[in-house]
């Protein structure tokens, strides 16, 4: 697939990351790929290479006298007059290259320091989270006797869910909002309707899995690598994360025009129940 598609619809599979400061659309494939929202579609996001100094070894005298001027990091440019730059909110005019990175400025103070041993840790931790640390932001699809729904957990104190308006020419209701860039999927508020209804709603971190209580009633939510298992007691239900936002294709019986749940969507999503099946928790 080329760098750039002209419709969301057309993105590989993944998830929707939070729109940034500046309203751009953020978009992570499932092989770690990011995407960035641009006139007329949505692109690749490619960072300009960055070349590698290797550290010098220096002699850690009490007597060193080294100098660390402008010329001691001769590839890196410092500017003495940035007043004229007020208005630079860090970023390259014209793309979505951000000029001074914290992270980037953190990565090169810890190598210069350790020699690159705990950076090298720093970053592995930074790029490969658990499932359990993976379980705030990650939306988890479940499709049921031909319902479609999902969950997001953005903090421990908030709980939406996903689902279709109950009739698409009518869009989403006034207790729910547009989902992304979806015209068939809502989100709604569940934290929030529950303290309107004085519904009690606690979440808590367990060892591996968190419990979700509402009033009396409590599940165990297991974060796995391509899903999520909820155990209610009773039963243990699979959901889905390792797979991008669900696809709508234009239906006509004759009688009735809309948009279904594809069938490509449908086939995946059903690969990954039956893997998630193989390896449930003890509990179910």
């Amino acid at each position: 697939m080329s760098g750039f598609v002209s419709n969301w619809e057309d993105l590989p599979a993944g998830e929707w990351l939070p729109n940034d400061e500046h309203g751009v659309h953020w978009y992570k494939t499932n092989d770690g790929t990011h995407w960035h929202s641009t006139e007329g579609g949505y692109r690749v996001w490619e960072e300009e290479p960055v070349q590698r100094i290797a550290p010098t070894v220096q002699n850690h005298s009490r007597s060193m006298n080294q100098d660390f001027g402008k010329d001691y990091f001769s590839e890196y440019d410092f500017d003495e007059d940035d007043d004229d730059d007020d208005d630079d909110d860090g970023y390259m005019s014209g793309s979505f290259k951000r000029r001074k990175s914290p992270l980037a400025t953190v990565l090169i103070v810890l190598i210069l320091i350790v020699g690159g041993g705990a950076a090298g840790y720093f970053i592995y931790g930074y790029f490969n989270k658990t499932p359990m640390e993976e379980f705030y932001g990650t939306t988890y699809w479940g499709y049921t006797d031909g319902e479609l729904y999902g969950y997001l957990f953005e903090d421990k104190n908030s709980f939406d869910t996903i689902s279709e308006p109950e009739y698409q020419e009518d869009g989403c209701d006034s207790d729910s909002e547009q989902y992304g860039n979806s015209d068939y999927l809502c989100i709604y508020d569940f934290a929030a309707l529950f303290a309107e209804y004085d519904i009690s709603y606690s979440l808590v971190e367990k060892s591996d899995h968190f419990e979700i209580c509402m009033d009396e009633d409590c599940a165990d939510f297991y974060p796995l690598e391509r899903g999520l298992v909820v155990n209610d007691g009773d039963e243990c239900v699979v959901l889905v994360s390792d797979i991008g936002e669900p696809t709508f294709v234009y239906y006509d019986d004759g009688d009735i025009e809309s948009y279904v749940l594809s069938e490509s969507w449908k086939s995946k999503y059903q690969e990954i129940v039956d893997d998630i099946d193989n390896d449930l928790p003890s509990s179910c």
